[in-house]
């Protein structure tokens, strides 16, 4: 969430983006080529999301133009699904989040993560818990882990909630290295017709949290 310029000694307002479920942030040089966001967009047989921001101007739903011309803009197709919706918010409320996934210590994530006896997917996709862990993220981390998503979080064991803090970081840290969470090894498995990449066992799905979840009945147990 970068700080916009304030005017003397004053900071500037703290911008948060929310790229909802389907929301992309593209960034683009003062002369107009893209430096940012350029991954293919899942299911799209036009390419990837900044051809089809640029040709459909009305799915870039903010954009901001720095000193240098360069551009920042939200893209978000699914206009008319408030569930994905991608949105911007100047200086948001920051103390209703827990602790960034991508920083949080491994003590810390025991503790906020193990308790309570909501199921484990659950705990990691409240934000008030820890922050910054969407659907297919906590799916590929469970998977990594081999740690049923419906188990609920007190029944852990220190290995277990060990393995997850590792599963995490290292899906995370892959994501950010290769373009998103869609590039997550699991990823493409989450279907009806999918199987385990390890063991070739069919993917179940079921409903944690209210989000569809994807996972292996043999090894994630």
């Amino acid at each position: 969430m970068p700080e916009t310029s304030g005017t003397g000694d004053g900071a500037g307002q703290v911008l948060g983006l929310h790229l909802g479920m389907s929301g992309r942030i593209l960034v683009s040089d003062p002369a107009g080529g893209l430096t940012e966001g350029g991954d293919r967009v899942t299911g799209s047989v036009t390419g990837g999301a900044a051809e089809q921001a640029d040709r459909r101007p009305e799915w870039t739903r903010f954009s901001i133009t720095f000193d240098d011309g360069g551009t920042l803009r939200l893209f978000d197709k699914r206009l008319f699904d408030k569930r994905r919706l991608g949105r911007v918010r100047l200086d948001p409320d920051l103390t209703v989040l827990g602790p960034d996934a991508a920083r949080i210590s491994a003590a810390a994530f025991r503790e906020r993560v193990g308790r309570g006896t909501a199921a484990v997917k659950a705990r990691l996709l409240d934000q008030s818990v820890l922050a910054g862990v969407g659907n297919l993220l906590a799916d590929e981390t469970l998977w990594q882990a081999r740690i049923d998503p419906r188990r609920p979080a007190d029944a852990l064991s220190a290995d277990d909630l060990a393995a997850l803090y590792r599963a995490l970081r290292a899906a995370t840290r892959a994501a950010i290295r290769y373009g998103g969470v869609h590039t997550g090894t699991v990823i493409a498995h989450r279907h009806p017709d999918g199987h385990c990449p390890r063991c070739g066992t069919a993917m179940q799905r079921a409903t944690v949290g209210g989000r569809t979840t994807w996972f292996c009945p043999r090894e994630q147990i």
